[in-house]
């Protein structure tokens, strides 16, 4: 997690805002604390951040297209607003530059938080943050082919390679093969996982998968997986970035085709 505190005070000293994207935390950073768990400061408590974004549709378990945006007061949430008083059609008001927006989103994320409520979102984010310390302690303790980037303090953890004999993004490859959904990472390569609700149900055998994983891949030739292919291409030479760029727009090409 980044230094907020850090950061804050510089926005201080030259005047400028500090958002804080909290869309990943969403609603499990929030909850650390009264889970248990040390976070430190990093919302509107510290002098300097003026602004914080926090999407409904990822801890918060609403339908996914949802997401919320806070500032400190509001005459900084009056420069979002679009407003046009000259138009043919009449003045015209927006909270944004989107104009139309899906009522049913919005109601089915109010439907959500109001089933969650407070303890409903403090319990999972205790079971989920439980199960990534878990994570992040077994790879630390068990696995010496493996070091955890960072020190983790919410839901994801990443883990790189601590030895030439094993590459992380085949025990990445290995592990989609095992059922596990992981996401490939660079500079350096890594992986990491993202816990969920569903997790927390599996993490010993999360483990154990991971455990036989990095034997599978240990001094075993680089296969064809998605994470070696797309992520080893990145890193393999000069052009690999630009590869990578027009295989991802080829992708979204893909989707407008009837």
């Amino acid at each position: 997690m980044d230094d907020i505190t850090g950061l804050a005070a510089l926005a201080r000293r030259y005047k400028v805002g500090l958002h804080v994207d909290c869309c990943l935390g969403s609603f499990i950073v929030p909850f650390l604390e009264k889970a248990g768990f040390p976070i430190a400061p990093f919302d509107f408590r510290v002098e300097g951040v003026t602004a914080i974004s926090c999407d409904t549709h990822k801890y918060g378990f609403a339908p996914k297209g949802s997401s919320v945006i806070m500032y400190r007061d509001a005459e900084l949430r009056n420069y979002q607003y679009f407003v046009y008083p000259d138009w043919a059609g009449g003045a015209y008001g927006s909270p944004s530059l989107a104009g139309s927006r899906p009522g049913a989103l919005i109601a089915g994320a109010w439907a959500t938080m109001q089933f969650m409520g407070q303890d409903g979102y403090l319990k999972s984010c205790r079971s989920i943050v439980t199960c990534a310390k878990s994570i992040e302690a077994a790879i630390r303790e068990e696995i010496p082919e493996l070091y955890v980037l960072g020190e983790p303090v919410s839901s994801v953890v990443a883990f790189a390679s601590n030895t030439p004999s094993v590459n992380v993004l085949e025990v990445g490859d290995i592990m989609s093969t095992k059922g596990w959904h992981l996401n490939g990472l660079s500079n350096p390569a890594a992986v990491h996982i993202a816990c969920t609700r569903l997790t927390t149900k599996m993490t010993d055998q999360f483990i154990q998968d991971l455990k036989e994983s990095v034997v599978e891949a240990k001094d075993k030739p680089v296969g064809k997986g998605t994470m070696v292919s797309i992520y080893g291409l990145n890193v393999s030479s000069p052009v690999g970035p630009a590869l990578v760029s027009r295989l991802a727009m080829a992708f979204l090409d893909a989707m407008y085709i009837a």
